[in-house]
């Protein structure tokens, strides 16, 4: 199982799963718009050319909450997402896409590129409070998003970890501000960290 990753891009989730689960993997580094080690372009693998991306016996993956997905589906049942057709499992998966398009794509996207006009950052930062807000109420009281730890856990976690870059003021939010240096603690997840970092910091 290959994955293609950034460091501390949304692919720090997909890391954290893998090291959660005790998957076997191998991660290749890339560079979006470039190519890779074996010639081919990213694009061949990602048609977007995001992170995460995924090859695995003759499959293809890209789109990062269906990485996570399949990934949460290898793992032992229970240790990255509850068993299928449950409630539990949906809601899961709602907060999953929750992340993925509310407060990735919604709020973090127009804020982390220099494309982006000064209307758009507005536009973002006004999205982000109502998304907050939700967030808070959700994890007030407990440690993960569905009551135990799953791939909507590791997702939201790294996105979080980009408030500071993106001009993000987490610390109105003390509900997530803690919730996010506690599962920095977890152990899948400071490993992660702990791997990526000395690759962001020489990018």
């Amino acid at each position: 199982m290959k994955l293609y990753f950034v460091p501390f891009a949304c692919s720090l989730a997909t890391r954290i799963a893998i090291e959660e689960a005790e998957l076997e993997a191998e991660f290749i580094q890339v560079v979006p718009g470039q190519v890779l080690p074996d010639g081919r372009p990213f694009s061949a693998i990602s048609p977007m050319d995001y992170v995460p991306a995924l090859e695995t016996g003759g499959i293809v993956l890209s789109e990062g909450t269906v990485v996570l997905t399949y990934i949460a589906d290898l793992a032992a049942e229970g240790v990255l997402a509850p068993a299928p057709y449950t409630e539990a499992r949906y809601q899961m998966m709602r907060w999953l896409n929750f992340v993925a398009t509310e407060v990735h794509k919604g709020v973090f996207s127009p804020l982390m590129t220099k494309k982006s006009s000064r209307g758009a950052r507005d536009w973002a930062l006004g999205m982000l409070p109502k998304r907050f807000d939700l967030l808070s109420q959700q994890l007030k009281g407990q440690d993960f998003l569905i009551g135990r730890f799953s791939v909507a856990d590791a997702y939201l976690l790294a996105v979080l970890n980009w408030c500071e870059y993106a001009g993000v003021p987490i610390k109105i939010w003390p509900v997530l501000e803690a919730w996010r240096t506690k599962m920095r603690t977890r152990p899948s997840v400071a490993r992660a960290m702990a791997t990526e970092m000395p690759l962001l910091q020489a990018a």
